[in-house]
């Protein structure tokens, strides 16, 4: 936990040293809810029936929230990121130099970051689009907290596909090159552009056996109640499932790697 809040605070110290970074961020994040309220408005209005039983307000409060999570729920940044820099520079050495174990180190530092991003670039639009717009509430506490622990889950599964990404790295040095696809996976696949059920019935019924699906539209189902009764569990325990699989998938590309990496060392 020390460890924890010395990451918190270096990354409220990082992110207040940049201002004018954080005003440009805030004023493409508001452009970005409002094109999208003008897209779901006029698709509504015009083919309200491929909609279903999903109301206006409920689509735009998909939309707009899944905007503001995009501010941590993100591939702009995370471990694929940090190992790509530290490798080309060749600096990933003082990271396994460290006595704390890597994966640990990466989820510790990237937490804390999260945290303070939570702080800066979450709760101040969300509180503003809530006062500016007619967006819907969770139907209860119950459902808030259900929302609230499905975006833990989603957090871990996007930290740990991040982090498999970033593996790459050790073999190409650099990501740009696939970057853009992953990139657009993530996005279109984890249903933060478009509602998983608006996808055609064959699409859906293979993205729902992928774990991309659990990073926005589980949480975002919940919270505007898409989802409900035993569909709310089953789907935070899919999320749950989908956590324990990836971060045995990390710890087993991470022992592979680092082994090979003080074989070459040695």
């Amino acid at each position: 936990m020390p460890l924890f809040w010395i990451f918190s605070r270096q990354g409220f110290l990082n992110l207040s040293a940049y201002r004018v970074n954080f005003w440009s961020e805030m004023f493409a994040l508001f452009v970005q809810i409002f094109v999208v309220m003008t897209l779901w408005k006029v698709l509504h209005n015009q083919a309200p029936p491929i909609f279903g039983t999903i109301s206006l307000e409920a689509m735009i409060t998909y939309a707009v929230i899944g905007m503001i999570l995009n501010m941590i729920l993100t591939t702009d940044m995370g471990p694929h990121q940090y190992l790509s820099a530290q490798i080309k520079s060749g600096m990933i050495t003082s990271d396994l130099l460290r006595p704390l174990d890597f994966p640990l180190h990466m989820i510790l530092r990237f937490s804390g970051e999260t945290m303070a991003r939570t702080v800066f670039y979450v709760m101040p639009p969300l509180i503003a689009s809530y006062l500016l717009f007619d967006l819907t509430l969770p139907a209860g506490i119950g459902q808030l907290g259900w929302f609230l622990l499905s975006l833990v889950f989603s957090w871990l599964i996007l930290f740990f596909c991040n982090f498999l990404f970033g593996l790459i790295s050790f073999k190409t040095l650099d990501l740009v090159g696939f970057f853009f696809t992953y990139w657009a996976m993530m996005r279109f696949l984890s249903g933060q552009l478009i509602p998983i059920w608006l996808y055609p019935d064959w699409m859906q019924k293979i993205i729902l056996y992928l774990p991309f699906q659990s990073i926005f539209y589980t949480p975002l189902s919940i919270y505007i109640n898409k989802l409900t009764g035993a569909e709310v569990w089953q789907a935070v325990l899919q999320q749950a499932i989908w956590t324990v699989i990836l971060y045995a998938f990390v710890r087993l590309a991470w022992s592979r790697i680092h082994r090979q990496l003080v074989v070459q060392g040695g």
